[in-house]
């Protein structure tokens, strides 16, 4: 039982962990699919929150062909809301908007459906005033008209949004000057300039123009492109799951190994006595291999059904999972194939013993 119990853990936490990672993943890139146009980093640029450039690089990529508007950001974590600390490194995402530009763009400052109140205008610029995503409204039982304590200053909140996405409905938008004073961002600076083009199918020609002039200064990417990465980036983090959760099967494999060492040394006779009635080392080598896949198989079937409960249970807690076909099946055959080695070196130790040893074994 306790062998059988180190595969079902191994099975439920690979199904649990990988459906965590791909549940994100899938939230990002749908939010990020139908998006359109291009993204400004300065070189070297790994996080916007850690991101600081000139904001006049926006009136230089306004000039170039096939650009429709810039539109100049701060993006920073929230330090605390309500009086309450954030989680470092996963606060709410502070997000300042240029709102004379991004009404030039004809766009909001979030890709999805606005759910109350409205959406910025021109005349909030400089105003105390934020759009919050619904997971910032669940979290914190904020209602539209209320106000919310960012890094202890009141913002009033006129709109709530979602995006679809637990992830990017975790934001709060301001207006860019608000923005500096809430997160005490320098003046003149930006964390990350979203580019609007003439022609949405020509975003990729925009980038590569904006790569070609200034390239040894700033980096562009399409946010298609950006899209793209962060799959790569899910790629890596999955890898990563998959090499722990082998590390849980390695130990599972152990334990079988031990369960069916134990298991030839208590039944020396009986092994005895099959062998001297006719059974051949082969025959004494499969009886072995099947008990030891029957463990595999059995625990890889409660592993499943197990990780399928953990998957459902997580999403109670807003996060969404993604557990697919493969995964189940991946995860069952691994369980299998555990058993099946794991029982290769005692099966093959019972096909050594001597039949008149064995019989005459304590």
């Amino acid at each position: 039982m306790l062998s059988v119990l180190g595969i079902i853990i191994g099975v439920a936490s690979l199904i649990a962990l990988v459906s965590i990672v791909d549940g994100i993943k899938f939230d990002i890139t749908d939010a990020l699919s139908s998006a359109q146009g291009a993204r400004v980093f300065p070189l070297g640029s790994s996080d916007p929150v850690f991101n600081s450039f000139d904001e006049s690089w926006g009136d230089k990529i306004d000039k170039i062909q096939g650009v429709k508007v810039s539109v100049p950001n701060i993006m920073q974590l929230a330090k605390s809301i309500e009086g309450k600390p954030e989680a470092i490194g996963t606060g709410a995402r502070l997000i300042g908007l240029n709102l004379l530009k991004n009404a030039k763009a004809g766009a909001s400052g979030f890709d999805g459906e606005l759910l109350e109140g409205r959406d910025f205008v021109v005349s909030d610029e400089g105003k105390n005033v934020a759009m919050i995503g619904k997971s910032i409204k669940d979290a914190h039982n904020k209602f539209l008209g209320s106000k919310i304590d960012i890094n202890g200053k009141k913002l009033q909140i006129i709109g709530v949004y979602s995006t679809g996405s637990d992830l990017l409905d975790n934001s709060i938008l301001m207006p860019i000057e608000t923005a500096r004073e809430v997160t005490g961002f320098p003046k003149g600076k930006v964390s990350f300039i979203n580019v609007m083009v003439n022609i949405p199918s020509e975003d990729q020609k925009v980038v590569d123009k904006i790569n070609l002039i200034y390239g040894d200064e700033i980096k562009a990417t399409s946010l298609s492109d950006f899209s793209s990465q962060f799959g790569t980036i899910f790629d890596s983090v999955t890898a990563l799951v998959v090499v722990i959760a082998s590390i849980a099967s390695i130990v599972a494999a152990v334990g079988i190994i031990n369960t069916m060492l134990m298991s030839v040394l208590e039944r020396f006779k009986e092994i005895g006595a099959l062998k001297a009635v006719g059974w051949t080392n082969s025959n004494i080598m499969k009886m072995i291999l099947y008990e030891s896949l029957f463990i595999g198989i059995i625990g890889g079937f409660f592993g499943v059904i197990l990780g399928l409960i953990v998957s459902i249970f997580i999403e109670g807690f807003g996060l969404t999972t993604v557990v697919t076909f493969e995964l189940i099946i991946g995860s069952f055959l691994g369980a299998v194939f555990v058993g099946i080695i794991a029982g290769i070196y005692p099966a093959f130790s019972a096909s050594r013993l001597n039949p008149v040893d064995a019989l005459r074994a304590e």
